[in-house]
């Protein structure tokens, strides 16, 4: 993803002395897969989460040349390419599940769907409903690492910044630890690689404008006020989370205040890791415990690309839904963890940047938030 450069003058020393990450990780075995796709055989679900209680549906949607079709189809599940008896799926076992659909001599990709042991959670009522007018808040990604000497400046500037009310009201903070795999905080998906980091401490505001200044508190600011200006919130997010043992599904709603496509992301974050700071500044601080720390970025498009899961165009007025199911690691401590929830779009000629972004308790809600 395409980052737009913030320049800054900044001191030669603070340029050559820039960290850099380690090597990319290979990308997952992406598991058995259909025959494959031909023709103009589109398969998709009415539903990507269903509870496995052997009533739940999910129904499957077969569009070819642009028409739904229903009858000729047959669904197959793609572990074991056995066919299904109809156009719809339930089930007692969680897990999950993938199909591909066949009509005449052509083939669908395949499609994936989860079951879980409980009920997806309803999402909260909208307290204005016929409110299109959102508050909007930046997405800030702090690219950092224990083994990252200079990044203790960007932490002492950010520190400063988010102690001003009206800064903090504005922003989203998360922490990418990509720098060295022996962190404690240490993500492994490369948030950095799909930003186009490629020195640390860096911050990049709403996938979009990326600043690394260490040594400016002004230019932070700036950043975060032009990111603000830039545009209105073009949609609200409202949520609700449930967490079951290590099972947290987060229905997530995304309200248009303008016609437009969208995609939503969901990355989990927590509190309080200790990890021992590299510090080659000299400034004094606590700098061993490490906050808004990402464990999981739920937003893979591809290796270059985390803006999100597409919901297509959602009308002005109307919202689009998106269900996440995310297995917590037990290492994770869950009272100190949270979540952010966004949406992107392409609002300006840079394809797919961040509009809006809340925090969501990791077994709480979320309404809308309307100006």
């Amino acid at each position: 993803m395409k980052i737009l450069k913030y320049l800054l003058i900044f001191s030669a020393v603070a340029l050559t002395l820039g960290c850099s990450g380690n090597d990319p990780d290979p990308e997952p075995d992406p598991g058995p897969k259909p025959p494959k796709p031909s023709g103009d055989v589109e398969l998709s679900l009415d539903r990507s989460v269903i509870h496995a209680n052997g009533e739940d549906a999910a129904e499957f949607i077969v569009i070819v040349n642009g028409e739904q079709v229903t009858e000729g189809v047959t669904i197959y599940n793609a572990q074991t390419n056995e066919p299904l008896s109809g156009l719809t799926f339930t089930t007692t076992e969680t897990g999950t599940y993938s199909f591909w659909a066949s009509y005449e001599a052509s083939n669908s990709a395949r499609v994936t769907l989860t079951a879980i042991a409980f009920p997806v959670p309803e999402l909260p009522a909208d307290p204005k409903p016929d409110g299109r007018a959102f508050v909007r808040k930046v997405l800030l990604t702090q690219f950092t690492g224990t083994g990252c000497g200079w990044c203790p400046g960007m932490i002492t500037i950010m520190g400063q910044m988010l102690d001003e009310e009206d800064y903090a009201s504005k922003v989203e903070l998360a922490a990418a630890h990509n720098f060295n795999s022996d962190d404690p905080c240490y993500l492994s998906q490369r948030l950095d690689q799909a930003m186009g980091v490629s020195s640390f401490p860096y911050v990049v505001a709403d996938m979009y404008m990326g600043f690394n200044n260490y040594n400016s508190l002004i230019g932070l600011k700036r950043v975060v006020d032009d990111s603000y200006a830039r545009s209105e919130a073009l949609a609200g997010i409202c949520a609700k989370a449930e967490l079951n043992d290590n099972t947290l599904v987060v229905h997530v709603g995304v309200k248009a205040g303008e016609t437009r496509d969208f995609r939503v992301g969901a990355w989990l974050l927590e509190d309080g890791i200790y990890g021992k700071q590299s510090n080659y500044t000299g400034l004094q601080g606590d700098f061993d415990t490490h906050n808004n720390v990402i464990r999981m970025a739920d937003s893979k498009v591809s290796s270059v690309d985390y803006s999100g899961y597409a919901l297509g165009q959602i009308e002005a007025g109307k919202t689009g839904e998106h269900v996440f199911v995310i297995e917590m690691d037990e290492k994770w401590v869950k009272s100190a963890c949270r979540l952010l929830l966004f949406v992107t779009t392409d609002e300006t000629e840079q394809k797919l940047v961040v509009n809006n972004v809340v925090s969501c308790p990791l077994d709480g809600e979320v309404e809308y938030a309307y100006e």
